[in-house]
This record gives structure tokens, sequence and C-alpha cells, in this order.
């Protein structure tokens, strides 16, 4: 039997590696992978990680097979590696794929193949290409109709493990209560390299309150985690959003599960609404979309949440996720010239929503 040992990276892959792993999943059967092209993806979008368009060619004919799809490794930089193995990220989205997709409503591309070495650091997923669907675009912003469809997606996620039994049995997915010192840690030592990448691109009144919330990070954590619980994405933006056409039959695909965390459901409309759209269209649309996302949630079974908590949950989630932007910050690689534009995109979304939610008042120290 073949020894499908983890390949390091998309330029360690080969045929016959191919051939092995999806016949191990049944997705081959008597097929064999005689070559392949690939193409490098998602360059400047924020990804810890290769992501590799892989075009397979087969020596035999067989009904159903893959003929491209989506590989993902962990970042070649042997630095970047090890701070996101650290974090347990890579190991999350396989098991994600694998535990948590197949019990959801919500659309994730199918997984033709997952393996996770979380010692040796290796890891790889196999996934279905849903090109040509629209990939989202953080930088370019969304429509109207396009933010609705994603926050009443993710509702609907919300629902399905709001407060439910079933979240026991993820106990490696991080809790916010129970990472709370750690994040704290982690930002503070983040805090310097980020100041040295992005300083300059700072709004005054973001580098004012991200200085202060670095002793308030575990405090907001604490009480987001107190809060009624459910499966959060961690990185619900639109670059990790595919818009499909009206034949596809799925309106909308979310990728890109490596951060996952059990927490207030919020957390995500928050990143997306603060993060994805323009400040002057944030302000005219925010809080209807807040209540779009509340009633979906009653709609889909969630009891006892009140729209005032739900809103004061998601003021404080804005300040929570500075804890991306000052990580993310410090670590990823944002040299070329769209990872600058998703940057100060990001940075000035962000800058007005906490001025605006006035959100120094949320913090306890």
């Amino acid at each position: 039997m073949l020894d499908l040992i983890i390949p390091y990276s998309a330029e360690h892959v080969t045929s016959q590696w191919l051939t092995g792993a999806l016949a191990s999943t049944g997705v081959i059967r008597g097929a064999t992978v005689t070559s392949f092209d690939s193409e490098r993806l998602g360059e400047g979008q924020g990804f810890v990680g290769q992501i590799t368009r892989l075009r397979l060619t087969y020596g035999t004919g067989e009904d159903g097979v893959p003929h491209s799809l989506i590989a993902k490794f962990p970042a070649t930089d042997p630095s970047v590696r090890a701070v996101v193995n650290e974090f347990g990220v890579y190991e999350r989205e396989v098991r994600f794929y694998a535990e948590v997709a197949p019990q959801v409503e919500l659309s994730t591309p199918r997984c033709f193949y997952g393996a996770t070495d979380r010692e040796a650091g290796d890891h790889v997923l196999l996934l279905e290409d849903l090109a040509p669907a629209r990939v989202g675009d953080n930088v370019a912003g969304c429509s109207d109709e396009d933010a609705k469809l994603a926050i009443r997606e993710i509702a609907k996620f919300h629902a399905a493990f709001w407060e439910s039994h079933r979240l026991a049995a993820l106990d490696w997915i991080p809790t916010f209560d129970d990472t709370a010192e750690i994040m704290q840690e982690r930002y503070k030592r983040y805090w310097d390299p980020f100041l040295a990448k992005v300083g300059d691109m700072l709004p005054p009144y973001f580098l004012e309150i991200a200085q202060r919330f670095g002793d308030n990070v575990a405090g907001i954590m604490r009480q987001l985690g107190s809060r009624p619980r459910t499966v959060t994405h961690g990185d619900y933006r639109l670059d990790n959003m595919i818009f499909g056409t009206p034949e596809s039959g799925r309106p909308l695909t979310v990728i890109d599960w490596q951060l996952p965390m059990i927490g207030p459901g919020v957390a995500d409309v928050a990143y997306f609404v603060a993060f994805c759209i323009d400040p002057e269209r944030r302000r005219a649309t925010e809080i209807g979309l807040l209540r779009g996302y509340h009633s979906a949630l009653l709609e889909y079974g969630v009891t006892g949440y009140e729209f005032d908590g739900c809103l004061l949950d998601y003021r404080r989630s804005l300040l929570y996720h500075l804890t991306r932007a000052v990580n993310g910050g410090a670590v990823l690689d944002f040299s070329n010239e769209r990872g600058l534009l998703l940057v100060e995109a990001i940075l000035q979304r962000t800058d007005s929503a906490l001025v605006d939610h006035n959100v120094m008042e949320l913090m306890p120290g």
C-alpha cells in the first residue's frame, strides 16, 4: 500500500501521491493521475499558507472524478509556518472538514482528502475547485445584497450549534474564555512587530485604543466567552467567500476554516461588517444587517437572546478583533500591492467602526 507521507508543500506533490490520496477516500476507483499542472492562488489576500490549483490528467477515463482541485499547504516561510503551527490553525481546518462540515447546511467546499501531522508541522487539504464562481474581494467590498446573504448564511450556521450539546465533542476548537490569557500574551508579544510593519499606516485613534487594549484583551474575551456560545468561523470576510451563479444552486460557499472558535456568533458579523464594508456604506446598513442577523437566529430556533445583548456583544467583538489585526499584521506578508491595499482598507474601516461605536468605554480597565 502506498505510504501517504504528507508533502511539505505544493512543490513536493507527485502524480503518484495524488492517486494514492484520492483513492484512499474513494474519490477515484480505478483511475490514476498521470500528470498535473499547478497554479498558485491567493497572494496578497491574507492567507497563512500555500493555496494551489491543480489540474489533473488521468490515464484512464472514470466518471465523476475531479479534473481540477484546490490544494492547501502550510506556509513555506519557516518562521510563519512555526508561528501558525503554534496556533494549531492548519490542524483545525483539517478537522473542521472531517468533523463539522458534514453536520451543517452552510455550503463549504467538498473535501477530497485531508491529513495532518502536528508534530512534524505538515498538513494538507485537497478541496473542491468552485471556479468559475465569483470570489469575494475584501478590498473592493460588496453589494448590499451580497452582505445580506453573507449575514443570513452565517446566522444559519451559528443557529445549528447555538448552546448545543454537540459543542462538547468539539474540544479541539478553542473557546474565548479558555484562551483569554493566551491571546493577551500573544497580543503584547506581537505589538512591536506589528508597529514596525504598519505603524506609519495607523490612524491616531486606532493606535490609541489598540495600545490600551493590550491590558484588556483577556477581560473582553472573558466577557464574550460568558455569552451564548456557538461555533464561529473566525475569519469571516469577503476573501473567504465564493458567490455562486444561478445555475450552481449554491449562492454562497465559505472557505478557509483555519480559525474556528467557540464563542459569540455575532463576532463573525462584527468582523465581516467592520473589515469588509467601507465606512459610509457601513453606517447606512450596519444596524439593518445586525437586526437581520438577529432575526435570522430567531427564525432558525434560537431563543433567549435579545437584540440589545446582541448589539453589546457586537461592540465588544469590534474590540476583540484588534487581536486579529495586530497578530495577523505582525506575522503575515503583505508586501505585494494587493496585500498593502488589504491592510490599508482593514485599518481604515476598523478605525471608523471603533470610533463610531465608542468602544473605549467598554474596556474593563
